[in-house]
């Protein structure tokens, strides 16, 4: 099994501005990678939601046979000193698939890497395998939710998917030259 790594490209329609980037000039370039205070989205407002585009697959149709699943992996940290921060995230598109969520521990300094639970199927609990086209199309949506004590605001440093794939066998065409000259 392979993997890639698809990292945000956008903002979606429909995000909140409580979602506040800081280091950065966009929500998305704040999530690209995993620099921690460096650049990081901010949200202290419950119930405010971000959605995120993610850039398209790296590795081209062809060499992909399966795609075996998808998750996400995130990095953050509750605002607050002592109680930790949620963040509810799910995919958007393809819509169907469950929520997961995430509570960030509260820390001064150190961000939590939290790793989603692998979907095997595009449309959640479903029967839908996951399609090269539905890679192309990936949303995710962060949700601001409710920690110990309302409120507690939440730094998100990293949002990526990790698709794990079958690749694709590589034809062997030692017959067809070896028949042709």
């Amino acid at each position: 099994m392979a993997t890639m790594i698809l990292l945000p490209d956008g903002t979606g329609a429909g995000a909140s501005a409580d979602w506040v980037a800081v280091g950065s000039a966009t929500r998305h370039e704040c999530l690209e990678d995993d620099n921690g205070s460096t650049s990081y989205v901010r949200c202290s407002v419950l119930n405010s939601q971000m959605i995120i585009e993610f850039a398209n697959p790296s590795v081209v149709e062809s060499k992909i046979a399966s795609i075996d699943s998808v998750s996400f992996q995130s990095s953050g940290k509750s605002i607050h000193r002592t109680n930790p921060s949620v963040v509810v995230i799910s995919y958007e598109v393809p819509s169907g698939n469950v929520s997961q969520t995430c509570s960030y521990d509260a820390h001064r300094t150190n961000y939590e890497t939290i790793i989603g639970t692998p979907k095997v199927y595009s449309d959640g609990p479903g029967a839908t395998a996951w399609t090269y086209s539905d890679l192309e199309s990936l949303e995710m949506k962060c949700t601001k939710g409710i920690g110990v004590g309302l409120g507690h605001g939440v730094n998100l440093s990293y949002l990526a998917l990790i698709v794990t794939y079958t690749e694709a066998e590589a034809a062997d065409n030692a017959t067809f030259f070896g028949a042709n000259f």
